[in-house]
């Protein structure tokens, strides 16, 4: 007997014995499936996160039904996309429990603290987040816009001073992403609930990495090139270096603008050289097989000037260009010359990375469920026989401060 039909069997053997209505059977099989899916979609973009938020729901729930209840109700707010897959649970809850729906939340909850990103990419740990209410052009925060660096020194009874300040930041704008995946009639009686669920915990991911390319998307359009005299041979103490110097010694305006340098931002290629170049406090004797010997420093002048971050898929994305159209060299895409070997360093105190949310989607994406109103399994729904989960996030990212941010070119 088929998965599908052993589902199927136990919700119209608790219907005969007066636990659901009997006309709710079908319809509660299939939404038992899409929360089986979308279980796996939270799965693929929170991962481990999820599975702690779980074990935690369910420990709560042996020990404190009554508090685990309370919690559910307390965290209404942040479970109203899965208002279908809830119901159904409200019809069977004599017959089953899950802890999904407030794991969900603890999980939500949690990612809405600073510092937290999908699995996919470091970069989004140091965006500045903010939440807007509309789709409305929103400006971005620059870091240099004040008159006044400094508060200005008041002598006794004389009048403070007022500063002005420019809008140097970009406007930029939230925009929806969504994809959906079907589970029809002819998966039903192939019995294929698991390839429903994997193709979910895929599309989990691929929602990872859509936020990830919405920051990398950013950065490969607005922050300033450096074009590195030995760039082939990627994050040297040399190439390091002119980084440094590059940030360090800039004008904005007029100003002198001093940024340091604090991490990187590779590509596979050079992970493994940025770790042993950073972290490796004395140099090598190299030379000395001829002539004087000439005194060296042996000390590593990038010794833990900053931290390296691997992030392979910022490689792939500027290789393949906007939103994996593979058409980088056009400069109007803005990703003219960009290769899957540059890398990326900035300042994390300036902060020149933003990322904005619509209200609610701050902790991450959504999930909707489509449910025909007839539901007859064994021939299917009325019209097309399709069940379907849809995902939708609403994002937007930005370079506030071009300041404090370098693509180092390799070549």
């Amino acid at each position: 007997m088929s998965q599908v039909s052993k589902l199927r069997m136990g919700f119209r053997e608790a219907a005969i014995r007066g636990y659901i209505p009997e006309h709710l059977a079908d319809k509660l099989t299939m939404m038992t499936i899409l929360e089986a899916g979308i279980q796996a979609f939270h799965k693929g973009y929170f991962k481990d996160l999820l599975d702690q938020n779980l074990e935690k729901s369910r420990e709560q729930r042996i020990s404190n039904r009554e508090g685990w209840d309370m919690a559910l109700a307390a965290q209404d707010a942040l479970l109203d996309d899965i208002t279908g897959v809830r119901w159904a649970h409200r019809q069977t809850e004599t017959l089953t429990t899950s802890d999904f729906a407030l794991a969900l939340a603890y999980t939500r909850d949690a990612a809405q603290k600073p510092g937290y990103a999908p699995y996919e990419s470091e970069l989004l740990k140091v965006a500045r987040t903010r939440t807007v209410a509309n789709f409305k052009p929103i400006k971005a925060r620059g870091a240099t816009n004040l008159l006044h660096r400094f508060l200005a020194l008041r002598p006794e009874a004389t009048n403070v001073l007022y500063t002005g300040f420019i809008g140097q930041g970009d406007f930029y704008s939230v925009a929806n992403y969504e994809l959906a995946i079907a589970y029809t009639w002819e998966m039903y009686v192939n019995d294929e609930i698991g390839e429903f669920v994997d193709a979910m915990e895929e599309l989990g991911e691929a929602a990872a990495r859509t936020r990830a390319w919405s920051v990398i998307d950013a950065i490969a359009r607005m922050v300033p090139r450096v074009p590195l005299l030995d760039g082939e041979l990627g994050p040297t103490i040399q190439n390091i270096l002119a980084i440094q110097a590059d940030m360090a010694e800039q004008t904005v305006d007029g100003r002198f603008v001093a940024r340091t340098l604090t991490d990187l931002y590779l590509p596979a290629t050079w992970s493994s050289l940025a770790s042993v170049v950073l972290n490796s406090q004395q140099l090598g004797y190299t030379g000395g097989g001829s002539g004087p010997a000439v005194g060296q420093p042996t000390t590593n002048p990038v010794y833990k000037a900053a931290t390296p971050h691997s992030e392979p898929l910022m490689a792939e994305i500027f290789a393949a260009g906007p939103e994996g159209n593979p058409r980088y060299n056009d400069p109007a895409a803005g990703y003219a010359e960009l290769s899957p070997k540059d890398w990326v360093a900035l300042d994390r105190g300036a902060r020149p990375l933003e990322i904005s949310y619509l209200e609610g989607f701050q902790s991450g994406p959504k999930t909707y469920t489509k449910a025909p109103d007839v539901v007859e399994l064994n021939h299917g729904a009325f019209e097309n026989h399709t069940f379907a989960v849809k995902v939708g996030d609403v994002h937007g990212a930005t370079v506030a401060d071009k300041t404090a941010i370098r693509i180092a070119q390799a070549s």
